[in-house]
């Protein structure tokens, strides 16, 4: 199999803009207390993608640039996986997972798998019985984000969350193919839609971000001492779409509607006490947009939070 990357994380450590940051190192399973939320990211796959395939309108050259989130034979790493939300006694799951690949048969804009099929793991070394997570909230349900919550996930028909209820945005179950069948374990049972602004948890509410899908939501989470993060899913998929947000998916459903999703969460993003979590972004997953437009990844040791 052909690895993902060069480098794999071995701390769990976000990293920072030091001289020897390639960006290309997966992110390991890390855990973060802010104000009064605890957050895990739980990972389950590691991807090395085709920069002018995942971004359509783009060309060799329009990378040069952009090597600090490049490996070094020239992909674009990304990570998949899931976000563990808890405060108090209260836990959901953002996001669900790649799920059950191989990684031997990757997509045409995809040029290999690190390691897959961990979040089960993954949520184990949290101490964390799947079956005891009451929700499961999706940013949309394309297969890299409902993995483990699909009706295949596991041998039995109740998904690896047998007691969850599904949450996603309004619109996003009218955008699926009715002739591929249910996307997730019980879709028509366990499935809730919610509006935007729609409050699903204490402190945590439904950002709609169309586009990429048609029901694509962001999830904002209040951190309790005036700060707030956004898990923004595929609104953005790389640093790189935050100085560049006219670049398309070739994914997205409405690249026009996914566009302005994108400026609306940039603007949002370079806010005072406003921070993002881009499931996608390799190791600088938690960051915010500097005065210069640029993404700025969060450090333990340069940001105080």
């Amino acid at each position: 199999m052909t690895t993902a990357c060069e480098h794999t994380a071995t701390t769990g450590t976000p990293q920072d803009n030091r001289d020897d940051d390639s960006g290309c190192r997966l992110p390991a399973l890390w855990t973060r207390t802010i104000g009064e939320l605890t957050l895990s990211y739980v990972p389950d796959a590691g991807v090395a993608m085709i920069p002018t395939r995942v971004y359509p309108a783009t060309e060799e050259d329009d990378w040069g640039t952009h090597r600090p989130h490049m490996t070094a034979a020239g992909h674009l790493a990304m990570g998949c996986g899931a976000l563990l939300v808890e405060r108090g006694g209260t836990r959901l799951l953002l996001d669900a997972g790649h799920g059950r690949i191989s990684g031997e048969d990757p997509e045409h804009f995809q040029h290999g798998f690190d390691h897959v099929k961990d979040l089960p793991a993954s949520l184990a070394s949290l101490g964390v019985d799947p079956a005891t997570l009451e929700t499961v909230a999706f940013t949309h349900l394309h297969d890299d984000h409902s993995g483990w919550a699909r009706p295949d996930a596991v041998d039995g028909p109740h998904s690896l969350f047998p007691r969850a209820r599904w949450i996603v945005g309004k619109g996003e179950l009218e955008g699926l193919d009715p002739a591929a069948g249910p996307r997730l374990a019980g879709q028509r049972e366990r499935t809730t839609s919610v509006d935007d602004g729609t409050e699903i948890a204490e402190g945590v509410r439904a950002w709609a971000l169309p586009g990429h899908t048609t029901g694509h939501t962001a999830w904002i989470l209040d951190t309790g001492d005036g700060r707030r993060i956004v898990a923004f899913g595929d609104a953005m998929h790389s640093p790189v779409q935050v100085q560049h947000p006219d670049w398309e998916v070739v994914l997205d459903h409405d690249r026009a509607e996914a566009e302005r999703s994108r400026r609306r969460l940039v603007d949002f993003l370079a806010r005072d006490g406003v921070f993002g979590f881009g499931v996608h972004f390799a190791d600088q997953q938690l960051g915010t947009v500097d005065s210069t437009g640029r993404w700025r990844p969060w450090s333990d040791e340069t940001d105080a939070w």
